[in-house]
């Protein structure tokens, strides 16, 4: 992916230069950082969401891997960027916690190029499925945004196949009024089935969409 981009960040010139320098030998972007506050204020600089992964070293000052990894979930990109750690044998540990937390694997060094190399597609291949599933829930989140309040309440219900009469009873609502939101539903989202409707609504509610699980939450 031509717009993808390694960042990596490591306190130690001759790991950033060896790094960098064997990726771009493999066509591959890479952006190179002596700290994690400047790699921070790099990607809170950027006019739009970064693509691509990072790479962080466990042990750094004034802020280890750790603590730049939990910086960057509280960024919202822990789960739009892969995160890969270097680490050294006694850090292993402090790795596997990161994995715990989301990152995507840890490479120990010394390290060989080729295993590097191969860990760091993979990353990159990965970056390429999440982009395309937060698109698609941030269209998702745009799409439903697109609907009323009353709407929105009243989808659950037309997923689970309920009659226009329920549904005007439990909500208090004309049959006419129903009929149209339902239409309205179904046109904004470009559903034609209560079966898509409840899929779509299964995939909004992963994504955090704020939709009430039933008529209990009217």
């Amino acid at each position: 992916m031509t717009d993808q981009t390694i960042f990596l960040c490591d306190d130690d010139e001759g790991v950033r230069s060896s790094i960098s320098f064997l990726l771009r030998q493999h066509g591959l972007r890479v952006v190179t950082y002596s700290s994690g506050p400047e790699l921070l204020a790099a990607l809170d600089a950027l006019a739009v969401a970064p693509r691509g992964i990072c790479i962080l070293d466990v042990r750094m000052e004034p802020l280890s891997g750790l603590q730049v990894h939990e910086a960057l979930i509280a960024r919202d990109l822990g789960q739009r960027m892969p995160m890969l750690f270097l680490s050294g044998h006694g850090d292993i540990p402090m790795a596997v916690g990161a994995m715990a937390r989301g990152a995507f694997n840890f490479v120990e060094k010394p390290y060989a190029n080729d295993d590097l190399v191969q860990l760091i597609n993979r990353a990159l291949e990965l970056e390429v499925q999440w982009h395309s599933r937060m698109a698609r829930h941030d269209a998702l989140r745009q799409l439903i945004a697109g609907l009323s309040r009353q709407q929105i309440r009243l989808m659950p219900m037309v997923a689970a196949g309920e009659l226009n009469k329920t549904i005007a009873w439990k909500m208090g609502l004309s049959v006419r009024t129903v009929e149209e939101h339902r239409r309205k539903i179904f046109d904004r989202l470009n559903l034609h089935s209560a079966a898509e409707l409840a899929t779509l609504l299964a995939e909004a509610r992963a994504a955090g969409v704020d939709i009430p699980l039933d008529t209990e939450a009217l």
